[in-house]
């Protein structure tokens, strides 16, 4: 007799809002889409739980155009999540009472829920469904510096009434964080899935493709350092800059840029400032924006060094990607971030510039370090993959649901 398939319910308001592009939460949204759809003991049912974004233009573009079709529509069930402002957990309570009139049976002829980011609504859990959910970091919690203050309470209030029958997190270091903040989680039921780098990827050796990205995003430089991430606080890039100042001071030969790759976070001009007033080496630094998904390989497979002193990451996936594109890396040690690099990086504190100029400038001028290093990339990268991350958390699902 033929089994029949876990009807899932996957929360998808990221790939929706965003267009699948941007965010690392998206990156792992798509990629587990993918994986989702080609299982063959689940049959995916996309949900949408709030009124922003157009899942149906997203996987008609996608070419899922049969998942379009199959697309629940659950709008409002987002906002009835619990809130500590009095105002917002009225609201709540009275939308939460119409969703379960609305919503309750429908939601009852499924098997399990996923959200790869937003909050699960009470209806849900009410519902008996198997519930799993998505921790990415901590950041708002372990350090709401860097984040709007709005949003931290927001998240704060997610996690504290996060009840999910199974949490995935992306690092043994957001586990960490995550039983530190709420040490009533058992440790079994958080379960750490690694994420991986799409295959796209890849070491580029073609001298003309690496010379088209330059001239594309303007870099004058043959040899350019690296950086890729939004531009914000807790890429620490104002460091950065810093200690590419003195270690350009220290070149005797030659001229090397800085290339700072992804867009400006809002409201976050201090880079640009600290450039500005750098008039002796502002024609060694690059701003490119938002790179194409298309040229980063290239982008990645022409520099010299890929940097990363981020003050703290869930995962830290450019790390993955720069070791995938066989580019040598300097990162922080924090976080999760040894988890990534491994063996394979040259790591730096991100808050002492002389340290990260001494480091930039043993890998741009040491051939033999830099090759050591790609060497050992190959190594490490082989540890993490999307198709792996599919699996952990598929075979996971189908665990608990039996």
């Amino acid at each position: 007799m033929k089994r029949r398939k876990l009807k899932l319910l996957f929360d998808m308001e990221q790939l929706a809002v965003s267009d699948g592009r941007g965010t690392g939460i998206a990156r792992v949204a798509a990629a587990l889409l993918h994986g989702l759809k080609d299982c063959a003991e689940i049959e995916l049912f996309p949900l949408v739980t709030s009124t922003r974004g157009d899942a149906a233009a997203y996987l008609e573009r996608a070419g899922f155009q049969d998942l379009a079709k199959k697309i629940v529509y659950m709008p409002y069930l987002r906002k009835t999540c619990k809130w500590d402002n009095p105002y917002k957990a009225l609201v709540s309570k009275f939308l939460s009472a119409c969703c379960r009139l609305k919503y309750g049976e429908a939601l009852k002829t499924y098997d399990a829920y996923l959200s790869v980011f937003s909050p699960v609504s009470p209806v849900v859990y009410a519902s008996g469904l198997k519930t799993f959910a998505f921790v990415h970091d901590l950041i708002p919690i372990n350090h709401p510096e860097f984040c709007d203050a709005k949003f931290a309470r927001k998240y704060r209030q997610w996690l504290e009434h996060l009840a999910a029958d199974q949490v995935f997190v992306i690092s043994e270091s957001t586990k960490k964080d995550l039983l530190s903040f709420r040490p009533d989680m058992k440790a079994d039921k958080i379960k750490v899935v690694y994420l991986g780098a799409d295959a796209v990827f890849r070491p580029v050796t073609d001298a003309a493709a690496i010379s088209a990205v330059r001239k594309k995003y303007g870099i004058r430089t043959e040899k350019y350092i690296l950086a890729v991430s939004e531009i914000s606080p807790r890429k620490n890039f104002g460091h950065l800059l810093e200690a590419f100042v003195a270690f350009a001071e220290r070149l005797r030969k030659g001229k090397i840029s800085l290339v700072l790759a992804g867009p400006v976070r809002e409201g976050f001009s201090a880079v640009a400032e600290k450039i500005k007033n750098l008039k002796k080496y502002q024609d060694m630094i690059v701003q490119t924006g938002f790179v194409d998904d298309a040229d980063m390989p290239a982008l990645y497979g022409g520099a010299e060094v890929f940097v990363y002193p981020s003050l703290y990451e869930g995962f830290g996936l450019p790390v993955l990607e720069a070791m995938q594109c066989g580019v040598p890396v300097i990162c922080a040690e924090n976080s999760s971030l040894p988890e990534v690099g491994g063996k394979a990086a040259c790591y730096v504190s991100g808050r002492d510039v002389g340290e990260t100029a001494d480091a930039l400038y043993e890998i741009c001028l040491n051939d033999a370090f830099r090759a050591e290093l790609k060497q050992k990339s190959v190594r490490q990268v082989q540890k993490f993959g999307w198709q792996k991350f599919n699996e952990n958390v598929i075979k996971t699902i189908l665990e608990n649901i039996k």
